[in-house]
């Protein structure tokens, strides 16, 4: 148990950062992505190996690709899949009067802090906040940010729904895009659909993916998708910092104890 704590709080010392490079690692694509990526599973590996290994993959996938297929890959996983929307408020409240509260909470706290979030986006973006909260002198309010907001919207993007209305999850995503479709039975159906557009509806409703990347897997084969990756390491760091919270402060209050720091 110390040691899970010790581990813990090497974690929390290091959480700006860490929020700060999921921030970068979550937005819009740019040069040095993968180098983010490192950096950010090299701070995280030890108190959370799971999530250091989904983000090493992440890592793995954004070097071999150019910064425009990148977007090109971001964009069909975020901004074309409803699913994915990164938006905090979105995806607590939906479009709603609770969304507009919580947009203008965020902005109160921003001016408050001096923080300036990009004026061309909406202020409850995924990056936004995490790039907040790695800002923030932090505190009981941007801990509940995390907790009572960021974690559950994250978990909603990367967890099956309980309904078919409300499809969220990694199962069966295949292509280069977060958006979801059937699991072809063989790899020449998947090569006559090839050339078709993004949004193209199939027998059963379901949307083709943006591109075919994936022609010369195995039929069948699953691949957990790179954006689907990067969140699942996010959820659990998240998760690891609110399990862990209650006990790393009591670690604190007994810091007079030498055993508690072995």
């Amino acid at each position: 148990m110390l040691r899970i704590l010790n581990r813990a709080e090497v974690l929390s010392s290091n959480r700006p950062e860490v929020l700060g490079l999921f921030a970068d690692i979550l937005d819009y694509p740019a040069a040095g992505l993968a180098q983010k990526a490192a950096e950010c599973a090299a701070l995280i590996g030890a108190a959370q190996p799971e999530a250091g290994a989904l983000l090493e993959s992440f890592r793995s996938y954004a070097a071999d690709k150019s910064v425009g297929k990148l977007q090109e890959i971001y964009s069909g996983f975020f901004d074309l899949n409803s699913i994915c929307h990164p938006y905090i408020g979105y995806q607590l409240f939906g479009e709603n009067y609770k969304r507009s509260s919580f947009l203008l909470g965020l902005k109160k706290v921003y001016r408050e802090e001096g923080f300036e979030a990009d004026p061309s986006e909406i202020v409850d973006r995924l990056s936004i906040v995490l790039r907040y909260t790695a800002h923030s002198k932090g505190g009981e309010d941007v801990d509940d940010l995390l907790s009572r907001g960021v974690l559950p919207a994250v978990e909603r993007m990367t967890t099956k729904p309980e309904s078919a209305a409300c499809q969220h999850g990694p199962t069966d995503i295949d292509g280069d895009t977060g958006i979801e479709r059937a699991k072809l039975d063989d790899l020449e159906e998947r090569k006559q659909l090839k050339g078709q557009s993004q949004g193209d509806q199939l027998a059963g409703g379901y949307l083709l993916a943006l591109s075919d990347d994936y022609d010369a897997m195995d039929a069948g084969q699953k691949i957990a998708h790179p954006y689907h990756q990067a969140l699942g390491a996010l959820l659990l760091v998240l998760k690891f910092m609110r399990e862990h919270q209650v006990g790393f402060q009591a670690m604190r209050l007994g810091a007079g104890d030498e055993t508690v720091c072995h």
